[in-house]
């Protein structure tokens, strides 16, 4: 595992398990609608969320931690990962991470 890669996963868990950050509360809602939105999945759970989550490319977790995941720029690259990916998003398979910085 690259350094790189630590670092990303790393900022992935800690902003995952952000209890206390309200904001994070907010994102993780909205990460709901947008799987249900598009089509995903009929009822997303928490654990839906979390593996859409951990799937998202390195430029989407990097840009959502500075701008916000709701931010419009970032959400249209929500909306393209899920776009691109989204059969395997149905069947839950796991999605190569990108690392495009």
């Amino acid at each position: 595992m690259s350094y790189k890669h630590n670092n990303l996963l790393a900022m992935r868990q800690s902003w995952w398990n952000d209890e206390s950050n309200p904001s994070v509360q907010i994102e993780k809602q909205f990460f709901q609608n947008t799987l249900l939105e598009l089509g995903i999945y009929e009822a997303p759970s928490l654990d839906d969320v979390k593996y859409f989550f951990f799937s998202l490319p390195s430029i989407i977790i990097v840009k959502g931690y500075s701008l916000g995941f709701t931010n419009r720029s970032v959400q249209d690259m929500i909306t393209h990962h899920i776009e691109t990916n989204k059969q395997s998003l149905m069947l839950r398979e796991q999605i190569k991470i990108q690392f495009r910085l």
